[in-house]
């Protein structure tokens, strides 16, 4: 550059000089003039060459990370032009990752290339965003615990933040809490949201009857209603609430249904019978006929307890107000805490057998009888019950027993009931052991098998692992009440559903 400005300034003196020879006569003032016009031509000539380009940028360039995919044009003014267009850009920047960049901008001149270097800084300062699952407000018994719906995490500088999240309980009132959702980014962006869980009382009364299930009158007697009671786990005692319908007709004989109901303040319905047998002569006997508890539905589960299935069948009890039957096999210390949460929630406990194996329990009467007063001791141990009631395994009218006793059901079925117990098949089955691969299939086998002119003795299993049953119980139930069914779990008034023996 020193060379060009030298290179102008001679041939600026040559030029001089020749035009002073020219003139031959030195004349002060032109050459002053001259001279002054040479100097400004060159200071202008010098200024145009040296001038440098002027990069219109700021101090600090910083963006978002992930919102930009390219570095915005910088404004490049070059003697009075702009070249905007004809900028290059050197060094690459990741605008998915925070962090400092270093860029140059190279501008073409009339001396070369003229470079600027800039710092752009990639930020973070935008909060992730955690989208819930399902809704904000969410309703739930009072006696459950919420069951997370879930949620989403995004952040734009797609960080995964999903195992990150924290949930935090914020009491508000007795019958509302808030959970809340908060995550933070690595740049210390903290989100927030959160849900706010409502407990609502969906849980029906319970309705004990004074005096017997069963009442046998003789004809013409007067018949004394003994009533009943009724308490709310919320509202406390709902007697005075008991509205009583039916009436017993001692006039004629027959057998006649009192029905109590009651609702709760959040219109929670519990129902409850008794039958009045009004006979002439002889008390009867007890009664098998199942056609005396129309429209009434059992549901009883064989094979359990298990820890994985039991516990959530009775959730989902509780939280119907339905009373079911567990025929029980022998239990381990750990699942006997799920006994005695069956007898204390008003279930009824059945045996099914301290053993299960055919082999065993179907060699003779006395090694059957053995099998189902051990288990009988057992259940008294825990809870104080002595249970009476009891379902053969395979039915009482199973064929496997010949393998082992020919004959042995004809003499069991009439010795099980000298003995002062109870014992009951089926009739309705939901496949859940056999033929019903999902919930869908135990749904509609139990939903058909269901009439109204009859009790209805379903058959269902809550051995570990069958989530078919779980998972149709609810629908099963929701079903039965629309239709005009009740539910009850087996008493002492309840019909022996049998079939016929065929050993």
């Amino acid at each position: 550059m020193l060379y060009l400005v030298e290179t102008i300034l001679y041939v600026s003196i040559m030029i001089a000089l020749i035009i002073v020879y020219k003139i031959k006569k030195f004349n002060w003032a032109k050459i002053g003039m001259l001279v002054a016009s040479i100097i400004f031509v060159l200071a202008i000539a010098i200024t145009f060459v040296v001038e440098k380009p002027i990069v219109q940028t700021k101090d600090n360039i910083s963006y978002e990370v992930g919102v930009n995919e390219k570095l915005d044009q910088v404004i490049v003014k070059y003697h009075f032009m702009d070249v905007s267009d004809k900028v290059k850009t050197e060094g690459e920047v990741n605008f998915n990752k925070v962090g400092n960049y270093k860029v140059k901008y190279i501008v073409p001149t009339i001396l070369g290339n003229y470079t600027k270097e800039q710092t752009v800084e990639i930020v973070d300062t935008t909060a992730p965003i955690i989208t819930l699952t399902g809704n904000e407000t969410e309703e739930i018994s009072y006696n459950q615990e919420y069951k997370e719906a879930g949620y989403t995490v995004t952040d734009n500088s797609n960080e995964d933040l999903q195992e990150t999240v924290t949930v935090t309980k914020e009491e508000v009132s007795n019958t509302e809490y808030k959970l809340i959702y908060t995550v933070e980014d690595s740049s210390h962006n903290i989100g927030y949201a959160e849900r706010t869980v409502k407990l609502i009382d969906k849980v029906a009364p319970t309705i004990k009857l004074k005096g017997g299930s069963t009442v046998y009158i003789k004809l013409n007697e007067k018949y004394t209603e003994q009533g009943a009671t009724a308490t709310d786990e919320i509202d406390g005692d709902l007697t005075d609430k008991i509205q009583t319908s039916g009436k017993a007709d001692t006039s004629k004989s027959g057998s006649y249904t009192i029905t109590y109901t009651v609702k709760d303040n959040s219109e929670n319905e519990a129902k409850k019978t008794r039958t009045v047998v009004v006979y002439d002569g002889s008390k009867p006997s007890v009664n098998t006929n199942a056609g005396s508890e129309k429209g009434v539905i059992y549901l009883t589960f064989d094979d359990g307890p298990s820890s994985s299935i039991t516990p959530k069948i009775l959730d989902i009890l509780k939280a119907k107000g339905v009373k079911a039957t567990f025929f029980i096999l022998n239990y381990s210390s750990t699942n006997e805490k799920l006994v005695k949460r069956e007898f204390d929630e008003g279930h009824t406990i059945g045996i099914h057998g301290y053993s299960h194996e055919y082999k065993a329990i179907y060699q003779s009467v006395d090694t059957y009888m053995q099998n189902i007063t051990k288990l009988q001791e057992k259940i008294k141990k825990t809870t104080g019950y002595t249970s009476i009631y009891t379902r053969f395994p395979g039915g009482s009218s199973n064929t496997v027993s010949r393998n082992y006793c020919k004959g042995i059901m004809t003499v069991l079925t009439k010795e099980v009931v000298a003995r002062g117990f109870k014992y009951f098949d089926w009739n309705v089955s939901s496949g859940d052991a056999g033929g019903a691969k999902t919930s869908q299939d135990v749904y509609n086998n139990v939903t058909k098998g269901l009439k109204h002119n009859r009790a209805n003795m379903v058959l269902m299993h809550d051995f570990s692992g069958n989530t078919k049953t779980l998972n149709a119980l609810s629908d099963i139930i929701d079903y039965g009440l629309k239709n005009g069914y009740t539910f009850s779990s087996i008493n002492s008034s309840t019909p022996m559903i049998t079939h016929g023996v065929n050993n």
